[in-house]
């Protein structure tokens, strides 16, 4: 969730390194206050006072680090916090060249909120849930739509609360929203032309996480892609030797605290203890392969979710992709992957 930049921990490091500094030049002023000893005695004496010197600037620095890092991990986590559940309200305009026709539907969440949307009636007998990412709406979602309209599916895209055209006046990083999809599934369900459809759920980012965690709370959801599925708390990072990973997963514990606090909610369990319970309905856990400079690339964290997973998980990772960007770089490859995999899983799925 939170994230230190690189830049702020060298501007601490520098911080650090100016009171050492600083803390040389006061003791040297009051050493050459010092009364002058004798020449055997001031050896031993400088030498023990050497070794102290040095512990007790080691100790400085290091508690001085601490401190101005845990301070300061505390303002980047209150500034993630409020930024993170800020509305994201946008307005929502219908592509010109929309290749498939829609329905513009509202419909009640899991508490009550007005969830704007489109439907796609199925073709096939199976509707397709898609969740977008963080702050978007339901427009990061057409070029999958189209994929799976071609082949049959419907569809029900919509905007997450208070993104979009959605109601809501806070957002919660995928906590609060495997409801409104539970929501979603019942009004699948209650329309005419969908009320026996299979459902399935597909999502990017937070969007993917929000997917994974509804599947495993709703037996109903048949099958799951989720492409850069996002964490849900601090245990779901890989654990990692390095000093800024450690810090950055350190960090992440203080703020699930945050977030469970500024929501008034009881923190959801972390990802890796729910995906196992989608088991065996079939799961597809796409990651892009490109490094990020600090934390690497989001196949850890995805291959970490599939160890926890059942049998019926997969694991697809495209080495040039980034972050849901694989559409990009293998479009003709993503579509067929997308298609077949719930083809696959509607055609095993019993009733």
């Amino acid at each position: 969730m939170a994230n230190i930049p690189v830049d702020i921990l060298l501007a601490l490091l520098v911080l650090v390194c100016f009171l050492f500094a600083l803390f040389v030049w006061v003791r040297r002023r009051r050493g050459r206050r010092a009364t002058a000893v004798s020449t055997t005695a001031a050896t031993k004496s400088t030498i023990r006072h050497l070794t102290l010197y040095v512990l007790k600037l080691t100790g400085f620095a290091i508690v001085s680090f601490v401190i101005i890092a845990f301070l300061m991990t505390m303002y980047l986590n209150v500034r993630t916090v409020i930024e993170e559940t800020a509305p994201a309200s946008s307005t929502v305009e219908m592509p010109a060249d929309l290749a498939f026709p829609v329905e513009e539907v509202t419909f009640d969440g899991g508490d009550g909120l007005a969830l704007a949307g489109w439907f796609v009636p199925p073709q096939n007998g199976a509707v397709i849930i898609l969740l977008h990412g963080y702050g978007g709406n339901r427009t990061g979602n057409i070029w999958h739509a189209e994929q799976l309209y071609e082949a049959g599916y419907g569809l029900l895209l919509y905007d997450q609360r208070a993104s979009g055209e959605s109601e809501g006046d806070h957002r919660s990083y995928g906590w609060e929203d495997p409801a409104d999809v539970g929501a979603a599934m019942e009004y699948v369900h209650g329309r005419a032309d969908a009320q026996d459809a299979y459902i399935g759920i597909a999502g990017c980012s937070t969007g993917g996480q929000i997917a994974v965690q509804s599947a495993a709370q709703y037996p109903g959801i048949t099958a799951v892609w989720a492409d850069g599925a996002s964490s849900v708390r601090a245990d779901d990072i890989p654990p990692s030797g390095h000093p800024l990973i450690f810090l950055f997963r350190a960090s992440n514990y203080m703020l699930d605290w945050m977030f469970a606090q500024k929501l008034g909610i009881e923190a959801p369990p972390p990802l890796i203890s729910q995906i196992g319970q989608i088991e065996p309905r079939p799961v597809m856990l796409v990651a892009g392969g490109q490094a990020h400079p600090l934390y690497g690339s989001e196949s850890l964290i995805v291959n970490r979710y599939a160890t926890y997973a059942g049998e019926h998980t997969a694991v697809w990772v495209i080495e040039e992709a980034f972050h849901c960007d694989g559409p990009v770089h293998r479009p003709e490859e993503y579509a067929e992957r997308l298609v077949d995999f719930f083809d696959a899983a509607f055609a095993n799925a019993v009733k």
